[in-house]
C-alpha cells in the first residue's frame, strides 16, 4: 500500500475524540511474511538473488520501521507509543507510512532515493516514507531519524546521538545520492554487526563479498563487491592442475575432454611429480620474459599472463564467469577485475601489437563483460553485475586507442587509485608535482575531450592506505575539497581502503563527513563539523575541533613522512630528507612545500595540550568516552612522529660529530619504541594487508635504532 491508498483508508476512518493521546502508529505492510515484526528479522528466509523482489522489499521495509520504533521511542521518552502495524485502518492517532513511492515515481527517485512528507488527513497526522526501492525506503527512514537529531558517528552506542524530541515537524522532503557507490574496499569477513549497522544508518552501501551473513547485508542495502589482484592465481594459476584429460599425458583420463588444441610447447611433466599444470600444459597461456615463456606470477605480483592467447583468455574467462555464477563471487553486485598488482606485461609480438597495458587491460574486461552477459542470458546469473578494473600503477595511463567494439561502459567502470598521493595538498593543487601527475592521469580519463574511454568513474581513494598503519590521520579539509572536484569530472562511486572497523578515535569524522560528503556533494562542511563537534563533544566542542584541526597538521604529510622517511631511517640513509615535501627543519636557503618533522612534532605537543584541556573538563561520560578513545589513537600517532624525529635527531647528531647528543636522542627514541612494541591494538581493525603486529612494526623504522648504534658505538 503506498501513500495514495494510505490516504483513501484514512478519509474511510472516522475520526475519534482525543485521538492525539493515541499516539503514532508505524505501518508497513509484511506480506508474505505475517507480522512486521516477523518481516524485520527474516533476512535468512528471503531468496536475495531471485526474480521475486516482494520478500526482499517486505523484509528491509520492515526493519526500517523496526529502527524508527526503536529510535523514535528513545528520542521521545514513550516507550508504549510507535506500535508496528501492517493496515492503517486498524489504527488510531497518528500514521508513520513506509512504502513504495508510485511506480510513475520511482524512476526519478532511483533505487536509493526517497520522498518524506505530511499531511493532515481526516484530523490525523500522515507521514509517509516512500522509497524509489526497498533501499529507498530504509535510508528514508534514517533520514527522517537525522531530521529529528539522530547521529550514529561511530559503531555502538557510545557514539550515538540520540536528543530528546516531542513530535515529527512537518515535512516534505525529496533526496537521491549524489554519488551511487559509497563505501569502503575490503576482502575479508571483519565487519561487526555494529559496523554494518553503521553503514545503513549513513546511507553507505559498498563492502564485500567475502563478509559473513549475506542476508543481513543484502537487508541493509549493502552491495558485497568480489575480485583482487589474485584473479589469476585463482582462475589461470600456472602451478594449478590442468583439469582436462590432455592426449599427451597419462594418468588423467577421469577429467573432461580438453577443449584446446595440443601446445607446440608441450613437453610433458617437466616437474615429474606426477601431475600436470596449466603451465605444463600450455607454456604458451603464459608471458614471453627474456625470450622464454615463464609462469610469471607470485602471488598477487609479477607478470600477466599472455592476454593475445585466446584460449587463455577463454579458459581465464570460463573460471571466473563460474565463480560469479555459482562460486565464491556468487552474491556479488560489484565484480573487481584486477590484474596482477603493478604487474609486468607479456612481451611477445602478438600482445604488445594489442597496445599498452591499460589497452590489453580494457580488451580482458570487455571479454569479461561479454562472458557474463552470455551467462546471464542463460540465466545461469539473475543480477546486474557492475565491473571495476583498474586505472592505476601499470594500468594508471589511459587507453590510448578506442575501446573493444561493443565495450559496455554501463556495466564497465574504472576505478581510478591515486596511491601515496599527497595529503598536504589539494588534489587538484598544480604546484604539487605528486598531485600534478594523478590529475592529469584523472583527466586523461574523465574530462579530455579527445579521451577514448567515456564510461563511468569510480574514484578509490587511499585515506588507510596499508603503509599508513591506521595512524589517526585527519581529513577535514582535503575532503571538503576533493570529493565535489572527484564529482564535478564526472566520478559517480567512491570507496577508500582500507576502513578501521572498530577503535575509530578521530577516523569517526572522516568517516562520518565521509558518508554527508558521498550522499550530497553540496554539503556545507563548516555546518557539518559545527553539529559534529558540538553533538559528539558537548561543552568540549571547540577544544576538540582545534584538537582535529592540529592533528590535521600533524599528519598531512603522511605519505612522505611513511613511503619516505621511516623507510630512510630504517636502511640508515645518508640523506634522510632528499625532497622538499619533507624536511627536517626550515633550515635557510631550502623550500619546504609541506609542514617539516620540527612542524609536526610541534602539532602533536598542541594536540597533547588540546587533550588534556577538553578532559579537565565536566564533561557526560558518553563525551569521556570518546575523548578515550581520541587519545588512545592519538598516542599512537604521536609517538610514531615523536619516534621517528628522535631517530632523525640522532643521525643528525652521529653524523655531525656530536657524540653526547646522538646518544641522547638514541636514549629517547629507545624508549618511545619501547612503549611503541607495547601498543598491539592500536595497528589493529584493518585488512591484514594495512595491520601490524605491533606499532612498532606499524612504524617501518624498527631498524632505525641498530643503525644508529652503528654510528655511535653502541
Amino acid at each position: 500500500m503506498n501513500a495514495r491508498a494510505c490516504l483513501a483508508v484514512l478519509l474511510l476512518v472516522p475520526a475519534v475524540a482525543g485521538l492525539a493521546a493515541a499516539g503514532t502508529t508505524i505501518v508497513v505492510d509484511p506480506k508474505p511474511f505475517a507480522s512486521v515484526e516477523a518481516a524485520a528479522v527474516a533476512e535468512a528466509k528471503v531468496d536475495w538473488l531471485d526474480a521475486d523482489p516482494i520478500d526482499d522489499t517486505a523484509c528491509t521495509q520492515a526493519f526500517a520501521a523496526l529502527e524508527l520504533q526503536h529510535f523514535l521511542r528513545n528520542m521521545t521518552g514513550r516507550q508504549a507509543d510507535f506500535a508496528l502495524a501492517p493496515d492503517p485502518a486498524a489504527t488510531q492517532g497518528d500514521i508513520l507510512r513506509l512504502g513504495l513511492a508510485p511506480t510513475e515515481e520511482r524512476a526519478k527517485l532511483g533505487p536509493e532515493g526517497y520522498r518524506i512528507r505530511s499531511l493532515l488527513v481526516a484530523g490525523r497526522r500522515l507521514t509517509t516514507i516512500e522509497g524509489g526501492g526497498r533501499v529507498g525506503t530504509l535510508y528514508g527512514a534514517y533520514a527522517l531519524l537525522h531530521l529529528l537529531g539522530a547521529r550514529w558517528f561511530a559503531p555502538g552506542e557510545t557514539h550515538e546521538e540520540l536528543p530528546r524530541v516531542e513530535a515529527i515537524p512537518d515535512l516534505d522532503l525529496t533526496e537521491r545520492p549524489a554519488f551511487a557507490t559509497r563505501g569502503f574496499h575490503a576482502w575479508e569477513n571483519r565487519a561487526s554487526r555494529d559496523f554494518l549497522l553503521w553503514m545503513a544508518r549513513n546511507r553507505m552501501n559498498y563492502w564485500c563479498v567475502e563478509q559473513a551473513d549475506h542476508p543481513f547485508l543484502h537487508k541493509l542495502g549493502i552491495r558485497m563487491a568480489g575480485g583482487s589482484h589474485d584473479a589469476q592465481a585463482l582462475f589461470l594459476n600456472p602451478a594449478a592442475a590442468y583439469p582436462y584429460n590432455q592426449a599427451g599425458f597419462t594418468g588423467d583420463d577421469a577429467r573432461p575432454p580438453d577443449p584446446y588444441p595440443p601446445s607446440p610447447q608441450f613437453q610433458g611433466d617437466a616437474d615429474r611429480d606426477g601431475k600436470l599444470s596449466y603451465f605444463e600444459a600450455h607454456p604458451e597461456w603464459f608471458p614471453l620474459e627474456g625470450g622464454k615463456r615463464v609462469p610469471g606470477i607470485r602471488g598477487e605480483f609479477g607478470t600477466n599472463f599472455c592476454s593475445s592467447n585466446p584460449f587463455a583468455v577463454a579458459e581465464f574467462m570460463k573460471n571466473f564467469v563460474h565463480a560469479v555464477a555459482e562460486g565464491a563471487y556468487r552474491d556479488a553486485n560489484v565484480i573487481r577485475f584486477w590484474t596482477l598488482d603493478g604487474g609486468r606485461w607479456c612481451q611477445c609480438d602478438a600482445c604488445k601489437a594489442l597496445g599498452t597495458p591499460t589497452d590489453r587491460n580494457l580488451l580482458l574486461v570487455h571479454q569479461l563483460d561479454q562472458g557474463i552477459k552470455e551467462a546471464r542470458a542463460k540465466r545461469k546469473i539473475n543480477r546486474d553485475i557492475i565491473i571495476r578494473f583498474l586505472a592505476y600503477a601499470d594500468v594508471l595511463q589511459p587507453p590510448t586507442r578506442p575501446l573493444p567494439e561493443g565495450f559496455d561502459p554501463q556495466t564497465c567502470c574504472a576505478t581510478f587509485f591515486p596511491i601515496v598521493r599527497c595529503y598536504v595538498h589539494r588534489f587538484d593543487d598544480p604546484a604539487c608535482p605528486t598531485n600534478a601527475r594523478y590529475a592529469r592521469q584523472l583527466a586523461g580519463w574523465a574530462t579530455d575531450p579527445g579521451r577514448h574511454y567515456r564510461g563511468q568513474l569510480c574514484i578509490g581513494e587511499y585515506y588507510n592506505v596499508s603503509g599508513y598503519k591506521c595512524l589517526p590521520v585527519c581529513y577535514m579539509d582535503v575532503m571538503a575539497n576533493d570529493i565535489p572536484l572527484y564529482h564535478k569530472v564526472g566520478a559517480r562511486h567512491f570507496h577508500y581502503m582500507h576502513v578501521t572497523t572498530a577503535h575509530w578515535g578521530n577516523k569517526a569524522l572522516t568517516n562520518y563527513q565521509l558518508a554527508r560528503q558521498l550522499w550530497d556533494v553540496k554539503t556545507d562542511c563548516e555546518s557539518l563539523w559545527a553539529d559534529f563537534f558540538a553533538r559528539r563533544y558537548g561543552p568540549a566542542a571547540a577544544t576538540m575541533r582545534t584538537f582535529y584541526e592540529s592533528l590535521e597538521k600533524m599528519l598531512c604529510n603522511v605519505s612522505e613522512l611513511k613511503y619516505g622517511l621511516a623507510r630512510r631511517l630504517n636502511a640508515g640513509a645518508k640523506d634522510l630528507f632528499p625532497n622538499s615535501h619533507l624536511r627536517l627543519r626550515l633550515d635557510p636557503g631550502l623550500k619546504s612545500d609541506g609542514p617539516t618533522l620540527e612542524e609536526m612534532v610541534a602539532a602533536a605537543r598542541e594536540c597533547r595540550a588540546l587533550l588534556a584541556k577538553a578532559r579537565a573538563q565536566d564533561l557526560p561520560d558518553r563525551i569521556k568516552a570518546r575523548i578515550a578513545e581520541d587519545e588512545e589513537l592519538y598516542t599512537y600517532g604521536e609517538r610514531t612522529v615523536l619516534y621517528l624525529y628522535e631517530c632523525a635527531l640522532a643521525f643528525e647528531a652521529a653524523r655531525s660529530g656530536k657524540p653526547d647528543a646522538a646518544r641522547r636522542h638514541h636514549a629517547e627514541a629507545r624508549r618511545l619504541a619501547d612503549l611503541l612494541r607495547q601498543d598491539t591494538a592500536s595497528p589493529k581493525h584493518s585488512s591484514t594487508h594495512a595491520n601490524a603486529s605491533d606499532a612498532l612494526t606499524a612504524s617501518f623504522a624498527a631498524g632505525a635504532l641498530a643503525q644508529i648504534e652503528k654510528l655511535i658505538g653502541q
